[in-house]
């Protein structure tokens, strides 16, 4: 009722503003609007605006929950955007045009379409936005495509309206992480090709690598604009049981935007145990499955999570640091097994007053109340204390298949001792229905100190979804939870790959251009 009645009064406040500037201003001016001009955001829009004197623009998109942003182009000939239309909705959106002497106050109207049928329905169970972060909630969702994925970034409101997307189904295979780098851009990968688009959906650059490399699973942004990139690497083999075998996803790239080339690359199978198999189950070529990085600043070391080793931290000039991992079955490194002892470097884990636990703890054949290893973990990420932020998916846990739990769990690491303590954790409560055996995601949020924590493959019998909860990281409080059930129209909902859809991460953004 507080929403329909601060809407109430926003569409007066409009009317009367309409009425007094439009009241002998004398500005003579033309809008004309084109929806979704680059054919691949549907709500958004493109104005043309002329003006007989330079002006600064506002445009204000109405509704429950209103977009706003400001463009100080002080210009005759404008181009704006429009980003947060509703779908199926003639959008009601206000135009404000302040010039040197006086302001003109506008309305325009955009016809949007529904969106697509198989978008997820998007239930908002829990809402406290006083306590909350700031923005939308942007997903970075897959859909089943018969064998394939089409990717379709997606950004809800507190109502669960979806308010900005982009249909990457022209690509023909999954393109991802979704992400938006600190210049605006809109960045994500395929195989071989790095998109950058605008949130209005226009291209700004396609960048195609070398095809003796594969991305996957993770792209970060360094502090001097270059990409960190998960990478598999062509006609790399390690010696397994006396063969040789093609392995995979066990390269780290850096890129070079500006230069469009490869400036650097770390080869993982130097640091750690290629024939540790206690939970590669599915391809021995897949000995690590890298599927998240995390750049330390401070130090100017890579934080990385192999689903199918643990985490590992390596420094910029190449060497290992430690390794967070049961301590079960790790020998010596190399691609044949020749190099040094990888033992030295696991870290043991510890309780609040840096008692090692027993030997079942550290070997992960058990977990204690106050502390278990991440299992199959996805997303590291470096908290603003130095402390290492993690999806612990669960995957296997303890070796077996039998404990199923998923949770968002911080770690204190003291390198000097090689040391781990658990100080932070929430979702192990919630047992299996809170249990995503891949993707999912963990992330910090400045602004409210929160915990964004995304859940993003649950099953429940036939049933598929996922789950966004923002947790108070002094209370454990949830301040915010929203499930997506997942519609899978496009594929045979087996599991397999391109089967049924998945949401790989979420975070926090505010919606703007």
């Amino acid at each position: 009722m507080r929403l329909k009645g601060l809407s109430r009064l926003a569409g007066l406040l409009v009317f009367v503003l309409l009425l007094l500037s439009s009241c002998g201003s004398g500005f003579n001016y033309s809008i004309k609007s084109t929806l979704n001009p680059y054919n691949i955001s549907p709500l958004t829009a493109q104005l043309k605006i002329e003006t007989e004197k330079p002006c600064n623009v506002t445009i204000t998109v109405l509704g429950k929950i209103p977009v706003e942003q400001t463009f100080n182009l002080n210009a005759t000939n404008l181009e704006v955007p429009v980003v947060g239309l509703y779908p199926n909705t003639l959008n009601n959106v206000i135009v404000t045009l302040d010039y040197d002497g006086g302001q003109v106050i506008d309305s325009i109207k955009i016809k949007t379409g529904n969106t697509p049928s198989h978008f997820p329905q998007i239930t908002i169970n829990k809402l406290n936005r006083n306590e909350m972060e700031p923005g939308m909630h942007a997903c970075d969702i897959h859909f089943a495509n018969n064998g394939k994925f089409n990717s379709g970034p997606i950004i809800f409101d507190d109502q669960g309206q979806v308010r900005w997307y982009l249909d990457l189904s022209f690509a023909g295979k999954m393109v991802s992480p979704f992400q938006r780098l600190k210049d605006g851009t809109i960045l994500m990968v395929s195989r071989h090709v790095i998109y950058e688009f605008d949130m209005l959906g226009k291209p700004l650059k396609e960048t195609n690598i070398s095809t003796n490399y594969g991305m996957h699973h993770d792209v970060q942004e360094l502090p001097d604009g270059n990409l960190l990139i998960c990478v598999g690497k062509r006609n790399n083999f390690i010696k397994l049981d006396n063969k040789f075998v093609a392995s995979d996803s066990d390269h780290i790239i850096e890129f070079d935007r500006k230069k469009s080339k490869i400036v650097r690359e770390w080869d993982l199978t130097k640091h750690l145990d290629v024939s540790r198999n206690d939970l590669n189950f599915f391809r021995p070529r897949d000995w690590l499955h890298m599927n998240g990085l995390a750049y330390n600043p401070s130090d100017s070391s890579i934080i990385v999570s192999g689903k199918n080793q643990g985490l590992i931290k390596i420094s910029w000039d190449d060497h290992l640091k430690w390794i967070m991992a049961p301590k079960r079955n790790w020998g010596k490194s190399g691609r044949e097994g020749k190099g040094f002892e990888t033992k030295p470097y696991l870290l043991t884990a510890v309780d609040s007053e840096g008692k090692p636990y027993d030997r079942a703890v550290q070997d992960g054949n058990e977990s204690s109340e106050e502390f278990d290893f991440p299992w199959g973990m996805h997303s590291p990420s470096i908290m603003p204390d130095g402390n290492l932020l993690v999806f612990d998916n669960g995957a296997f846990r303890y070796f077996e298949n039998n404990v199923h739990y998923s949770r968002a769990v911080i770690y204190k690491i003291n390198e000097e001792d090689k040391t781990t303590e658990q100080i932070w954790q929430y979702g192990k409560d919630r047992g299996p229905e809170f249990f995503s055996t891949i993707v999912s995601d963990a992330d910090y949020l400045a602004n409210s100190n929160n915990i964004l924590v995304t859940s993003g493959y649950l099953k429940q019998g036939t049933k598929l979804s996922a789950k966004l909860v923002e947790v108070d990281y002094e209370t454990g409080k949830e301040v915010f939870e929203a499930t997506l059930d997942f519609k899978s129209e496009h594929g045979n909902k087996s599991g397999s790959w391109g089967q049924t859809d998945i949401l790989y991460r979420s975070e926090r953004l505010e919606l703007k251009y």
